[in-house]
């Protein structure tokens, strides 16, 4: 058996549910669990999981931990290498993460990502809130990666779904943000024709 294709994977997956899901009208949570539905249907419900904790306070003082701010970073949805899930809290007293930050739990993955849905928020989607989640997702594996050279970090994904009603996202300032301040996460940017329907005095009448 060859190597996974774990990124052709990923981006099927993320690719079925942009084209499913985006004249849906829901908060963002019910976006999550039918993207990871579509996960699922690639890798096996024992491969996905959404929220991890990672403890960031301990982490290698840098402009990019202050600017990500905050003790912890919960990636929304990651894929681990091999099947089952085993990832509770960092400080949870049954089974408490060796490294006390829970950054070693990386190893175990293939993939880590972020979602940002444009329809779950009346202003449409925000750039800032955007390339925060792809500092969030860069400090990560900085710190991963100086933590544990040498072992292959996780794919790392910032997914985009462009379906806002009534404003439509410019995608050239987050890629090019990526492209140079987060250079190990790949955006999937998807903007469609298929948006939630908007009705003229903004009432939905059932």
């Amino acid at each position: 058996m060859g190597q996974e294709q774990v990124a052709i994977k990923f981006e099927a997956a993320w690719s079925v549910f942009a084209q499913t899901c985006s004249h849906f009208w829901a908060p963002e949570p019910s976006y999550q669990a039918w993207f990871a539905h579509y996960l699922i249907s690639q890798f096996g419900i024992d491969r996905v999981a959404r929220e991890p904790i990672i403890h960031i306070k301990n982490f290698s003082e840098s402009a990019l931990k202050a600017k990500v701010g905050g003790g912890e970073v919960r990636p929304d949805v990651v894929v681990t290498r091999e099947p089952g899930i085993m990832m509770p809290h960092y400080a949870n007293r049954l089974g408490k993460a060796s490294d006390l930050s829970g950054l070693g739990l990386l190893k175990d993955l293939a993939v880590i990502s972020e979602l940002k849905i444009g329809a779950s928020a009346q202003g449409g989607l925000s750039l800032k809130s955007l390339k925060r989640d792809a500092d969030k997702l860069t400090l990560l594996l900085t710190e991963f990666q100086l933590q544990h050279p040498g072992t292959e970090p996780p794919l790392a994904y910032l997914c985009v779904l462009d379906n806002h009603g009534r404003k439509q996202f410019n995608p050239d300032a987050l890629e090019q943000y990526c492209a140079a301040e987060a250079p190990g996460v790949k955006p999937l940017i998807a903007s469609t024709d298929a948006r939630p329907v908007v009705s003229a005095d903004r009432f939905i009448t059932r």
